[in-house]
């Protein structure tokens, strides 16, 4: 679905559907951001993706994407201080020009937008979260369920770490650091999933 391609009638050019959700969600972090910097790291971007996108994106996908935003000047970069961890990274920002962009593409036609930015399917980390509100299965489901979706991602996170330079893995470790959060919030509801059983249990 990322790779389809959005219509811009007023520029007679089109843009990949990637590329719009990076634009569009560097200027949704820097609107909600409460600091004075008006600046977003890379690991910031992936975050909101993932989030509020339901794109489970790696860094060798949404950095290219960067680069190619700064060279057409719709971003600015620079390097300075992390502001959770202080150590220097990469920073972007956005330029008037890729502010009329995200305009424009706001300004389509919501069901086009709608139909362009619609998943044709669940990331393994959407499932994860459905399978966390819906209830686990009864059959075995830390083997059949969560083991994989833990191997899987561990191995993923190995691989990432050797390919990267050092600010990579600067940003590497502020993705670990958001993910140990929240792989918290995950035993925090099966504990609570525990209290229930010794509660069911005592009836």
């Amino acid at each position: 679905m990322f790779s389809k391609k959005i219509r811009l009638p007023k520029r007679n050019k089109t843009i990949s559907v990637a590329t719009a959700l990076v634009l569009m969600a560097i200027d949704e972090i820097l609107q909600e951001s409460h600091s004075n910097d008006k600046v977003v790291y890379g690991y910031q971007i992936m975050s909101h993706l993932r989030d509020n996108y339901n794109w489970n994106v790696k860094s060798g996908t949404v950095y290219p994407i960067l680069k190619k935003l700064h060279q057409d000047l719709f971003i600015k970069k620079g390097v300075g201080p992390d502001s959770e961890s202080k150590r220097q990274t990469i920073f972007y920002s956005i330029t008037r020009k890729g502010e009329k962009l995200v305009n424009e593409i706001r300004s389509l036609n919501d069901e086009a937008l709608e139909a362009a930015l619609t998943p044709g399917e669940i990331s393994d980390r959407s499932s994860a979260i459905k399978l966390i509100k819906n209830g686990f299965p009864s059959n075995n489901f830390a083997e059949k369920y969560l083991s994989p979706l833990l191997r899987d991602f561990c191995q993923n996170v190995a691989e990432l770490i050797a390919k990267q330079d050092k600010n990579g893995l600067n940003n590497i470790e502020e993705e670990i650091k958001i993910s140990v959060s929240k792989l918290d919030s995950v035993k925090e509801i099966l504990e609570g999933e525990l209290e229930k059983i010794k509660t069911l249990k005592k009836l």
